[in-house]
């Protein structure tokens, strides 16, 4: 089957499962494994150039983020075949895995991959359980202006900084932390300064999208008035691979290590 896999989680996945051979074509931000690096990739994975992803000829086409809804609704209008799904709990990404699995015959693998996921927040939950308290935690999903030209259409501006949403939540009180109030499954939402003062974080975490490792903190410590944050002033500022944390994938796992590693640093 030829697939083109227009999403970085679900490529994630089908690497994991084992239909990396499949993939014919992937988003640019696929980068994970290595060996989806050298797939062709098509640019702006919003608004994909139908007529190169035709070229490709894909059997199906798999979208697996909510950024990408009319996308999957234009390619159906011109005859492509589309998996598109949007999940934002563990439980839906779970669900997703599973049904990747069914579609492409590969059920068995696809638990595997869930119960590996399961297995290992599992033991970042218990580990967490041994805290003296949860950490206040205030996670960044956009920065008020988008960090790098380079992300493209799905970087876009905002007047105000955007709270991670989604699944994020739930990975954090896995973690052991208490994150900022957004509910988990809910989209990311934009924060004032005031209500980020309020919730008073005894740490923070850039984890913006596209930048991967490569945000700059600076950036958020040097906003205006900002340096009233607790977080701030102790400069408990962290930066996080956002694919560790923005992809609802196995590397979900990485994200809450994460988290885990710099609450228990913070109480120890």
């Amino acid at each position: 089957m030829r697939i083109a896999s227009l999403s970085p989680a679900a490529t994630e996945i089908l690497f994991a499962m084992g239909m990396g051979n499949d993939i014919v074509c992937t988003d640019q931000f696929s980068n994970f494994p290595d060996d989806a690096r050298a797939i062709p990739h098509l640019r702006d994975m919003v608004n994909i150039d139908t007529s190169a992803l035709r070229g490709f000829q894909p059997d199906i086409v798999v979208l697996g983020t909510s950024i990408q809804k009319r996308l999957a609704e234009k390619l159906k209008t011109e005859d492509f075949a589309v998996l598109f799904e949007d999940p934002r709990t563990l439980q839906e990404i779970y669900a997703w895995i599973r049904s990747l699995g069914a579609v492409f015959d590969c059920g068995r693998q696809a638990e595997s991959v869930v119960l590996g996921m399961q297995q290992s927040i599992n033991e970042v939950k218990k580990k967490a359980a041994l805290l003296p308290r949860r950490i206040r935690v205030y996670i960044e999903e956009w920065p008020a202006i988008a960090p790098s030209a380079s992300l493209g259409a799905t970087a876009g501006t905002h007047d105000l900084p955007y709270a991670s949403g989604n699944w994020v939540p739930e990975i954090a009180r896995i973690a052991g932390c208490h994150p900022f109030p957004v509910n988990a499954g809910d989209l990311s939402s934009a924060v004032t300064l005031e209500q980020v003062a309020a919730f008073d974080p005894d740490m923070i975490v850039i984890s913006w999208c596209g930048a991967g490792s490569l945000a700059d903190k600076a950036l958020l410590m040097e906003r205006p008035e900002w340096g009233q944050l607790r977080a701030v002033q102790s400069g408990a500022v962290r930066v996080i691979d956002d694919s560790f944390l923005n992809r609802p994938g196995p590397r979900l796992v990485e994200g809450a290590r994460h988290l885990y590693g710099w609450a228990f640093e913070m109480l120890h």
